[in-house]
């Protein structure tokens, strides 16, 4: 159904479906993760050598100005994409950018009553993001003391 799903939103935005665009489709609606684009490819042309680097980032820049996966930036060269579209919350590890879909739903909230209230905007999905450490890093913390950042009140400088 999940494959359906995205193959049917790249053709009707008037993409081909290529056996490329399948397999990468394929492989994001099977995963449970949250794939990086380099995971992507790499578990893609371990199974199709023919797909190319460029068609995995323009398959999924395409998915996602569509909506119909999530990209989550984790710092610098670590963006991840969710392919999950229901409303839930991220856990993200600042340390090793594990990224773990939280049990259960997001808090009871009137999404689309807000956002139209707001400013007319008309929501896709949502999603919620909380930063901070996993269990393996919080039991194994870095040697270097800024691996952790700590928060610095700007009248304590």
């Amino acid at each position: 159904m999940k494959l359906d799903s995205l193959l049917t939103t790249l053709k009707k935005a008037g993409h081909r479906i290529t056996p490329q665009r399948r397999t990468i489709c394929g492989y994001l609606a099977t995963t449970d993760q949250h794939p990086t684009p380099s995971q992507v490819y790499t578990s893609v042309v371990a199974a199709h050598p023919e797909v190319s680097r460029a068609t995995v980032y323009n398959t999924l820049n395409a998915l996602q100005r569509l909506g119909a996966i999530v990209e989550i930036n984790v710092g610098s060269d670590h963006t991840h994409y969710d392919t999950n579209p229901a409303p839930h919350v991220n856990l993200i590890c600042l340390h090793c950018h594990t990224i773990i879909d939280a049990p259960g739903a997001l808090p009871a909230f009137d999404w689309q009553a807000w956002t139209d209230a707001a400013n007319g905007f008309q929501p896709v999905t949502a999603h919620v993001d909380i930063l901070g450490f996993c269990q393996t890093c919080q039991a194994h913390p870095p040697s270097a003391p800024e691996a952790f950042p700590v928060a610095v009140c700007p009248s304590q400088e």
